[in-house]
C-alpha cells in the first residue's frame, strides 16, 4: 500500500514537472575559469537523481562489504539458536511421551551446539532425574548456570524443586535459603518453600510465610486458606502436646483477623485449649464463634467442656435451641453439660431427644451411662446395645428408649432436687422437650 501511493505521488510529480519545463524549460549553466557548460533544467534535475541512486547504492555496498563479518556471525547466531530451540521442542515432545533417555540426547545435544542452551539443559536434567541419574542431573544444571549470566534463579528453583521431587530435602533447603537471599519474594520461591514444609512437617515455618505467599498471590485463596488451617491444626496440636500454652496463645493472636474468624481454626484451637484443660478459654473462644455462625462442630466441642459454671454453660446451650431446637448435636451437647452439672433429668431428656431424631452411638453411650448411673441396667444395656447397632449398621428400629413413667417419677423424688429446672419427661410413650429454664 505505501509503495502504490509513492509510485502515485512520484507520478503526479512527473506530469506537474513535465507541463512545467513544457512551458519553460528553462537552463542550467556552470563555469569554471575559461569553461561553461550549459544544459536544460530537466536533463540537470534527471542526472543528479541518477548520481544521487548511484552514490547511494555504492554506499550501501560498501556498508554491506566492511559489516560483512558481522552479517555472517549473526546468521551463525541465528542458526545455532534455531538449533536449539528445535532440539529443545524435540526433546520436550520426547518428555511429554515419557522417553526420558531419547529426550535427554536431543536436549543435550542441541545444548552444546546453541550459544544461548540454558533451557536445554534445564530439561536435560528433568529427564536425568526421571531415569534416577542424580549426578548428570547435578551437571546438567551446573552447566545451565554457566551458559548464560543472570539465570541463578532460573537454575537454583529448577534445582530446588527437582530435589524436592527426589525427596532430598536438606539440599533442598540449603538452594531454597541461597535463594532467599537473591530473591525473596519470588511467587515460585514462596511456594516451593511452602511445599518444603508442608513436607518436612515443619508447620511453624509453614505459618511463617503464608502471609508473604498471600501478599505475592502465589496461589489461589483456597489453596492459601486450605494449608492455613493444616499447618494451624499441626502446630496447635504440637504446642498442646508440649504444654506450651504462652505459645498457643500468641500463635493465635498473631494469626489475622480474618483467620481468627474462621471455624476450621476455631476448631483445632479450641481443642488444644481443651488438652491443656484450659475449659473456661475454650468456651469463651466457641461461644464467640457459635455465636457469629452456626457449626455443628464447633457445637459438639461445646460439650465436652468442664467449665467451672456448668450452669451458665447450659443456659448459654439451651438460648441456641430457639433456632436449632431439633438438632441432635446440640440436644446431644445439651445432654452431656447437663450431665457435667449433674442435672440428671434433663440430661437425661435431651439425650433421648437427641438419639429420636438423629440416633447416633455416642448419644446412645452418653444415656447408657446415664441409664447405669441412676441403677436402671436393663434399659442401660438397651441403650448400649442400640449404639453398637448404629455403630455397625448406621441404624436402629426403635429410635428412642422406652421407659415405665413410675420408674421415672420414683428416680426423680431420690435424686437431689435441681436449681428451678425439669427434667424430661415422658407423657403417653411419647418424648417430650424439656422445659428450658429461661429459654
Amino acid at each position: 500500500m505505501k509503495s502504490l501511493i509513492v509510485i502515485f505521488l512520484v507520478l503526479i510529480a512527473s506530469a506537474v514537472g513535465t507541463l512545467m519545463f513544457m512551458e519553460e524549460p528553462g537552463y542550467v549553466l556552470f563555469a569554471y575559469g575559461d569553461m561553461s557548460l550549459e544544459t536544460s533544467l530537466a536533463f540537470y534535475i534527471a542526472a543528479m537523481v541518477v548520481v544521487l541512486l548511484l552514490a547511494y547504492g555504492i554506499i550501501r555496498f560498501l556498508v554491506g562489504l566492511f559489516g560483512l563479518p558481522g552479517t555472517m556471525s549473526a546468521r551463525r547466531q541465528q542458526k545455532k539458536a534455531m538449533v536449539c530451540q528445535r532440539g529443545l521442542a524435540l526433546g520436550m515432545a520426547e518428555m511429554t511421551e515419557g522417553r526420558w533417555n531419547k529426550a535427554e540426547k536431543l536436549l543435550v545435544q542441541s545444548a552444546r551446539r546453541g550459544d544461548s542452551p540454558m533451557l536445554n539443559y534445564l530439561s536435560a536434567a528433568r529427564a536425568a532425574q526421571m531415569q534416577g541419574a542424580t549426578d548428570r542431573r547435578d551437571d546438567y544444571l551446573r552447566q545451565a548456570a554457566q551458559a548464560e549470566t543472570g539465570s541463578d534463579v532460573a537454575v537454583g528453583l529448577t534445582q530446588a524443586e527437582l530435589q524436592l521431587d527426589h525427596g532430598e530435602y536438606p539440599q533442598a533447603t540449603s538452594a531454597l535459603r541461597h535463594l532467599n537471599d537473591i530473591a525473596p519474594n519470588h511467587p515460585q520461591l514462596l511456594r516451593l518453600r511452602a511445599r518444603l514444609y508442608q513436607e518436612t512437617g515443619d508447620s511453624a515455618s509453614l505459618l511463617a510465610v503464608l502471609p508473604d505467599l498471600r501478599k505475592a498471590r502465589a496461589q489461589d485463596n483456597e489453596t492459601l486458606d486450605r494449608m492455613e488451617t493444616e499447618a494451624f491444626a499441626s502446630r496447635a496440636q504440637e504446642l498442646a502436646e508440649a504444654g506450651e500454652l504462652a505459645k498457643l496463645e500468641g500463635l493465635w493472636v498473631n494469626l489475622p483477623k480474618t483467620s481468627r474468624n474462621r471455624h476450621e481454626l476455631v476448631e483445632p484451637y479450641a481443642r488444644a485449649l481443651i488438652r491443656l484443660n484450659e475449659h473456661d478459654r475454650a468456651e469463651a473462644v466457641l461461644r464467640t464463634a457459635i455465636k457469629g455462625r452456626w457449626n455443628e462442630k464447633l457445637v459438639y466441642l461445646y460439650g465436652l467442656l468442664s467449665v467451672n459454671d456448668a450452669n451458665r454453660a447450659i443456659g448459654v446451650a439451651e438460648g441456641w435451641l430457639r433456632d436449632h431446637r431439633r438438632d441432635p448435636v446440640l440436644l446431644l451437647t445439651l445432654g452431656r453439660l447437663c450431665k457435667l452439672a449433674k442435672a440428671w433429668g434433663k440430661a437425661r431428656g435431651y439425650l433421648e431427644s437427641s438419639v429420636a431424631a438423629r440416633p447416633n452411638a455416642e448419644a446412645y453411650r452418653e444415656l447408657g451411662e446415664l441409664l447405669e448411673q441412676l441403677g436402671e441396667e436393663k434399659l442401660a444395656q438397651d441403650a448400649y446395645r442400640k449404639g453398637l447397632q448404629v455403630a455397625v449398621d448406621g441404624g436402629v428400629r426403635e429410635p428412642a428408649i422406652p421407659s415405665a413413667p413410675k420408674a421415672e417419677e420414683e428416680q426423680a423424688q431420690s435424686l437431689p432436687a435441681q436449681s428451678g429446672r425439669k427434667g424430661k419427661v415422658r407423657t403417653r410413650g411419647k418424648l417430650t422437650q424439656p422445659r428450658l429454664s429461661g429459654a
